[in-house]
């Protein structure tokens, strides 16, 4: 058995020589990423002097708001959907079976599985932020530190959820419905294009279980406001909260989930 950092580095070098094999899908992506700012940017132009009474935690700018809302929102996407999505590619290719029961962790192999994507997500939101200064977005105050550690915790909680979702794939082979479920409720709730305030109060509070939630307005208000841990702590706390529960829950159906299917024998059917 080969060590974590054996295992992590395997899984990565594997998963980016698949990816720079395609070069196509890179530029495509980059394209796809920079249509996207400059959407959103001619969107702000248009309704964004409404909506800046609103934001005024966030340093006034509704294009800076939504290009960190829309770029975290993407990074969750990979972190819920990249689980599921090579545990399914396991399973066509007869691979899962080999993957899930060797003598590595089962935590160790499932997360290690999606450092590639998560290291490619985190180049699209640097790709984000960039075109997002040349349109005149303004991270002049930033408070980097505090940036970091807001993305970081993101990544492990959008993972805890991958995981849950990882479960579910491995159970009902096909469709990922814990996705569906995370990605709108997200998108409605965790204030990806509005502030949460235009809610009503009981939507608010169902959106406090959501980690894009807490990220999003830890890394709005330092990047965007320059704050810090004196003002930022009941988001970074709340994050910090939701993501110690998840975690073990996320490993623990994973566990489940491969003993039943091991016990029906399913594990290397699709």
């Amino acid at each position: 058995m080969i060590g974590v950092a054996g295992v992590a580095r395997a899984f990565f070098l594997r998963d980016m020589r698949m990816a720079l094999s395609y070069k196509a899908g890179f530029i495509l992506g980059a394209l796809a990423a920079t249509g996207n700012i400059v959407g959103i940017f001619f969107l702000s132009v248009a309704f964004g002097d409404a909506a800046e009474s609103r934001l005024e935690a966030y340093g006034g700018s509704y294009f800076g708001f939504v290009i960190v809302g829309v770029a975290f929102t993407n990074f969750m996407a990979l972190g819920i959907g990249g689980l599921g999505a090579k545990i399914r590619e396991g399973q066509m290719m007869g691979t899962l079976e080999l993957m899930l029961v060797s003598p590595n962790r089962l935590a160790v192999v499932l997360l290690s599985s999606a450092l590639w994507s998560h290291a490619f997500g985190s180049v699209t939101i640097l790709l984000y932020f960039a075109v997002g200064l040349a349109l005149g977005l303004d991270l002049g105050h930033a408070n980097v530190p505090m940036v970091l550690v807001g993305l970081l915790l993101a990544i492990i909680s959008f993972n805890a959820l991958g995981l849950l979702a990882a479960s579910v794939v491995i159970v009902i082979k096909q469709g990922n419905p814990v996705n569906w479920l995370v990605g709108v409720a997200s998108v409605l709730l965790a204030g990806v294009f509005y502030p949460r305030d235009v809610l009503p109060a009981w939507l608010q509070a169902a959106g406090d279980f959501l980690p894009l939630t807490h990220a999003l307005e830890l890394v709005r208000r330092a990047a965007l406001g320059g704050e810090g841990l004196t003002t930022l702590w009941a988001p970074l706390f709340a994050l910090i909260g939701l993501t110690a529960v998840l975690l073990p829950l996320g490993l623990f159906a994973c566990h489940v989930a491969v003993r039943l299917a091991q016990t029906d024998g399913t594990l290397s059917q699709y």
